[in-house]
This record gives C-alpha cells, sequence and structure tokens, in this order.
C-alpha cells in the first residue's frame, strides 16, 4: 500500500521513533540525526505534526523494548492518547523479534495508532501484507542471531589475544595497540580513590572527595562498582595477567573486606526496609525510572538519577512517599474512571467487523485446492493466514484494553489503612502499571499492561 493511501484524515500527531546501535551508526550510516531528518521531511511532506521524538541511541535491535527507554517512555505517550502515528525508517528501527512486534501491536491497536516504515512498503490490512511483514520479521531476527553470533566469535578471539573488546576503558586506563595500558594521566587518581576510602571507609564521604578534589560525579553504586573492578589488580575474562595492574592486591584486598563489612551492617536496616514504589515512578522529562533512597533513616524520597548523577535531566525535584501515597489514596479511582471512559470511547467508535469475505476466501481457497489449481504449501500457507486474521476479528476482546473495576478498587482502598507495607507494596504492584512524576509533583497513572491482554 502506497504511503499516501495509509493516511487518513483523523491521523495528524506523530512520533518520530529512531534508533541506533554504535556498530550500525558506524557501518550503515545509521545515524540519529540522520534517521531525525528524514522522518522530519516526510512527516512535513504528508502534513503530520510532530508531536515529539523518541531516540534510543547504542540500543540493539535484540534488546527487550522494555529495556528501551525512549520506547516505553513513546508507548506510555501512546496509552495517554497522545499519539495517531508512529514514523520509522526502516521495520528494523521498530523491531526484529516478531513475539514483541505482535505484543507492542496489541496496544497499539488498542488506541487506533498506525505505524510507517517510511523507506518500505507494508500493507498490514490482507493476509499476503501480514504474511509478508512475518517473514521480514523473521528474517531480520535471523539476522540480529546470527550478526550475535558472530560478534560473540570476534570478541572471544580478542579476549584470547589480551585485546580490548570495547573502546570504553575504566578510570586509569587507556587503549594501546588494541590493550589496555595503564594512563599515566588518571592512574594516579585511581590511587588515591582507594587510598582515601581505607581512610575514610565511607563511600559517600569518598564521593564528596571526588566532588571537591577532581570535579568528579559519582553515585553510590558507582564508587562501589569502581572500587570491586579486579581490573585494577590486572584480572579480566578468566585471566589473571589481561591487563598491567593499578592497585596491588593487599591494598584491592583490604578494600573489599571493607565493602563486605559495611554491607553486612547495614543488611539488617536494608532488609526491614520496604519502599512502596520502586520500578513503577517514572520521570516526565526524560522518561528515566526514578530511584527510592531515604533521609535520616525514615523519610522516603523518589529522584530522578539524570539528573542526581550529571545533571542530564531537569527534574531535580525529589518526590516524598508519603505525598505519593496519599495523592494515589485520594485519586486512583477518579485516575482510573477516566481511563475507563477512554476504553468506552474507543469502543464506541470502533467500527462493526464483517468477516463474511475472509469466510469466501477461505472457501474460495479450498476450492483451488480441491480442483489442483494450486499447490498443497500455497493453500497451507494463504488459509493458515485467513484463518489467523479471522480469530483475531471474532475475538476483539482479547485486544481492546479491559476497564478497571472501580467497585472492587473501592473496596480494597477502603481496607488500606490497615495494610502493613509489605502488603501496600502489593497492592500498588497489582494495581499500577506505571506513575509518571514531573518536576512540578504532578502525577499521572497508567494502569499495569495486563489490562491490555
Amino acid at each position: 500500500m502506497a504511503n499516501e493511501q495509509r493516511l487518513d484524515g483523523g491521523i495528524r500527531r506523530a512520533a518520530l521513533y529512531i534508533r541506533v546501535s554504535t556498530e550500525e551508526q558506524a557501518i550503515h550510516g545509521l545515524s540519529l540525526p540522520t534517521q531525525q531528518a528524514r522522518l522530519t521531511e516526510y512527516a512535513r511532506e504528508n502534513g503530520l505534526k510532530v508531536v515529539d521524538i523518541y531516540a534510543d541511541q547504542g540500543i540493539t535491535a535484540r534488546k527487550k523494548y522494555k529495556n528501551r527507554l525512549q520506547f516505553m517512555r513513546m508507548l506510555h505517550d501512546v496509552e495517554a492518547d497522545k499519539i495517531d502515528v508512529i514514523l520509522f525508517i526502516k521495520l528494523d528501527r521498530w523491531f526484529r523479534s516478531v513475539a514483541d512486534y505482535y505484543e507492542v501491536q496489541r496496544i497499539l491497536d488498542a488506541h487506533h495508532v498506525h505505524w510507517i516504515a517510511t523507506e518500505e512498503e507494508y500493507d498490514t490490512t490482507t493476509a499476503n501484507g501480514r504474511l509478508h511483514l512475518n517473514i521480514k520479521l523473521s528474517i531480520a531476527q535471523d539476522e540480529s542471531d546470527r550478526t550475535s553470533e558472530r560478534i560473540k566469535f570476534v570478541f572471544e578471539g580478542k579476549k584470547e589475544r589480551g585485546e580490548v573488546v570495547s573502546g570504553k576503558m575504566p578510570l586509569g586506563y587507556a587503549i594501546e595497540n588494541k590493550r589496555m595500558a595503564v594512563d599515566p594521566d588518571t592512574a594516579p587518581i585511581v590511587r588515591d580513590i582507594f587510598a582515601q576510602f581505607v581512610a575514610q571507609r565511607s563511600l559517600r564521604a569518598l564521593r564528596e572527595y571526588l566532588m571537591h578534589q577532581y570535579s568528579m560525579i559519582y553515585c553510590i553504586s558507582g564508587l562501589r562498582a569502581l572500587l570491586s573492578n579486579r581490573r585494577y589488580i590486572g584480572e579480566a575474562h578468566g585471566s589473571s595477567d589481561f591487563c598491567p595492574a593499578i592497585i596491588d592486591r593487599e591494598t584491592f584486598d583490604h578494600v573489599q573486606s571493607i565493602l563486605h563489612e559495611r554491607a553486612q551492617r547495614n543488611a539488617h536496616f536494608k532488609s526491614e526496609r520496604v519502599y512502596l514504589f520502586t520500578g513503577m515512578v517514572y520521570c516526565a522529562e526524560c522518561g528515566n525510572r526514578l530511584s527510592a533512597h531515604t533521609v535520616d533513616r525514615k523519610y522516603i524520597y523518589y529522584r530522578c538519577t539524570k539528573y542526581d548523577k550529571l545533571h542530564q535531566c531537569s527534574h531535580k525535584h525529589r518526590t516524598s512517599e508519603l505525598i505519593l501515597e496519599d495523592w494515589l489514596v485520594r485519586n486512583l479511582r477518579s485516575q482510573y474512571a477516566d481511563y475507563n471512559a477512554r476504553i468506552e470511547a474507543t469502543c464506541r467508535a470502533r467500527p462493526a467487523v464483517d468477516t463474511t469475505l475472509i469466510r469466501r476466501k477461505m472457501e474460495k481457497l479450498k476450492d483451488l485446492y480441491l480442483n489442483d489449481l494450486i499447490d498443497r504449501e500455497s493453500y497451507v500457507q494463504d488459509y493458515t493466514a485467513l484463518k489467523q486474521t479471522l480469530e483475531e476479528l471474532e475475538t476483539p476482546e482479547q485486544q481492546a484494553p479491559k476497564p478497571v473495576d472501580l467497585e472492587e478498587l473501592s473496596s480494597v482502598l477502603a481496607l488500606y489503612s490497615g495494610f502493613d507495607r509489605q502488603q501496600k507494596k502489593a497492592f500498588w504492584s497489582r494495581l499500577v502499571g506505571k506513575i509518571i512524576i514531573s518536576n512540578d509533583d504532578d502525577f499521572s497513572v497508567v494502569p499495569p499492561l495486563s489490562y491490555y491482554h
């Protein structure tokens, strides 16, 4: 189907999705700016309004779509009915997994969101079109698997020869002749970091020291990872002398014992701490998942680590768990009442499905086969595709979102104050998919994806 045929009068708001891995950018010239320029021009030529650009950089097609930060931000906007059509240049920018494609397609269908591969032609309104799409996805997935195997083989060879497999080096190292070498400019900083930690025995104090002494910004987990990196004693990839050591083994082992001692000291306190909304709260500005932290071992807050670590996001406000919990108790029912109203409006707007034509095609196909006008392979292939289409059309309830039972929700909310913290956490995990928080402490709620199946 031609591109202009796919654009009807109801499609106005376009989302641009672009994705590139490091290797693809270098080899195929598929840089993010190049993709963005092509898609922007396509939107302009077709009279579409670009509502947002979602760019996943350094993300391979093999990565599960739920781990693509910008893709999930776009999917949230789809669920919020902010998008009419998604543009990407080629199908392999979108998916290389048949299973992932259909999982997301159900959500798009529920919100009447179309997609267009601007530099390829697909028609998903016919059995042959969907068959062609499945074949393309299967080929792309196979190509991705083969590429992964080739890359793995190359990397294993590099490791055996003592060569680096990535251009990113730990602090204190540089690459010389494809191997790790001590960087004379930054290796002294690494030695100072280890020495300071031995002296202060505090990751937070070490973090402050690095900020003031070297203008380096680390999070606590990042410092712990640095201090635990065995490359600093020369070990990597199962080899005890893969690279030159920067830290002597005695110092390294002493640092590990301090880290272990601190972990044991805090283990009891951490085991008693329950964060109600971990994994559910997201930044409205960048789409990043917010992290929880405790102040004075009592008050829990959620904040965007992209701002906290490198100031890459404008979301500098931290949200109190008490305030968020109180807002959810008071507003969850009204949030889901609005959600149910959107579902009802969508169902009313959905046209009635007439499957008569598909059944006629299946009967004609059977006649052609029985009269030896087509071979068995063609018959099975086309008949299976038509049958799958018929099953999808005759079970729309499996594709459409399910409304939230507001009466049940009200009943459980009435008992909420009597729950302990573990029960409260389980309650929110069952009924809430995402909580979107803005820098101004504006909240919105998205139901779990289970409501779309």
